[in-house]
């Protein structure tokens, strides 16, 4: 206490010290008592709401197919999926039926054959009958169990189709040779010119043929597997 000098009377009180005000660090609402102080620095950031909910889980990709590897540049291996290719199924399916054929057609051997102009009976050396015979039996056999094998993308089901083409294809020149041509070299009167023009006929048959089972080896078709009948005759 201070003594007045006015002198009226009341003493003068301490001068209280003054305590500076700094900008307030709060954000928001003071709530003291009754009483609402709302001291604000800056501007309310904008409010940001989260979703409490739970988010569905996404289901992981199931991915089918043969993985084919390639070499990145850096060392690093990348890894790309293919799905099998249907031609080595589809080609064995044809070249069981093929096999079928072949074997049903063993039977048109004991049928005798009939010249169409004279309709005299064409004799036909035993020997000529025989390899076609064996060359049916060699046609059936290779081409229903290498078709077989191609359905389950085995490789060496191809080598030994394509085996059995090569094989059947120097039989039937035998047998042609041995006098199987069915009476065409006596028709025309040029058995030489009619053997060489079957050989070549049947060369491109088996060409043909050959081309058309070694597509899913061309192409390279994914899922056939590493077996091989060469490996073996080495």
């Amino acid at each position: 206490m201070q003594p007045n000098p006015w002198d009226d009377g009341e003493p003068m009180k301490a001068a209280e010290p003054k305590v500076p005000i700094q900008d307030s660090a709060i954000v928001g609402d003071v709530h003291i008592g009754a009483t609402i102080h709302n001291h604000e620095h800056s501007e309310r950031p904008e409010s940001i709401s989260f979703d409490a909910s739970p988010q569905m889980a996404t289901p992981a990709p199931i991915i089918v197919g043969l993985p084919q590897q390639m070499n990145a540049p850096m060392g690093q291996q990348i890894m790309y999926l293919q799905p099998q290719s249907s031609a080595p199924k589809v080609l064995g399916i044809f070249v069981i039926i093929w096999g079928a054929i072949a074997l049903l057609g063993i039977f048109a051997n004991f049928i005798p054959q009939t010249d169409p102009w004279t309709g005299e009976v064409i004799v036909i050396p035993v020997s000529a009958i025989a390899l076609s015979i064996i060359n049916g039996i060699l046609v059936g056999f290779t081409c229903i169990l290498g078709g077989s094998w191609m359905t389950q993308y085995k490789r060496k089901g191809i080598h030994l189709v394509l085996i059995g083409i090569l094989v059947s294809y120097f039989v039937y020149i035998l047998g042609v040779f041995l006098g199987g041509d069915g009476g065409l070299g006596e028709f025309f009167g040029n058995e030489s010119a009619i053997f060489a023009f079957l050989v070549f006929v049947q060369g491109i048959c088996s060409v043909i043929c050959g081309l058309l089972v070694a597509i899913p080896l061309m192409t390279s078709a994914p899922g056939l597997d590493d077996s091989s009948l060469f490996r073996r005759l080495k």
